[in-house]
């Protein structure tokens, strides 16, 4: 969905408590401050912070959203992980990556991964053909990527002393 300016910020204040994930704001590098964890910063925005990207997920409702701003409007993708395993040692289509973020704000953790889920579809590919019963060639469904998604962080806790 396509959003303006004011329905960003509303977006982001108003609808994404609960959720962890980070924003880039225009003109700036990613650093603590853009980074939220759930049960320990909720996202928000002030009036004169522009998004350039934010991913935000929701692991209680298995919801990732990206936010993207094109030209003079952002663009919101809500993605359903519904029924997905998000364990990367049980399911190969999540993905974690090693990050910069070091989020000193926190009590509970010292680092974080970033995890990223792979949503494939079958579709039928004409380059893939077997011949059916009536003598025709027919396209096989193959997997093909359709999108990848943030599916929120792996998180380092600290030692406890």
């Amino acid at each position: 969905m396509r959003k303006n300016r004011d329905e960003i910020l509303k977006y982001v204040n108003e609808n994404l408590k609960g959720y962890e994930g980070y924003i880039q704001l225009m003109g700036e590098k990613i650093d603590e401050k853009h980074l939220f964890l759930a049960g320990e910063r909720t996202p928000g925005l002030g009036e004169d912070e522009l998004i350039y990207e934010a991913h935000f997920f929701n692991a209680n409702l298995k919801k990732s959203i990206s936010i993207r701003q094109i030209n003079d409007a952002w663009f919101v993708d809500e993605t359903e992980l519904g029924g997905a395993n998000l364990d990367p040692k049980k399911n190969p289509d999540i993905k974690e990556f090693h990050s910069k973020f070091k989020p000193e704000f926190s009590a509970k953790f010292k680092e974080v991964k970033i995890k990223m889920a792979q949503i494939w579809q079958d579709e039928k590919d004409e380059f893939c053909e077997a011949p059916q019963d009536n003598g025709t060639l027919e396209g096989l469904p193959v997997l093909k990527l359709q999108k990848i998604v943030f599916a929120g962080f792996v998180k380092d806790e600290k030692d406890k002393k």
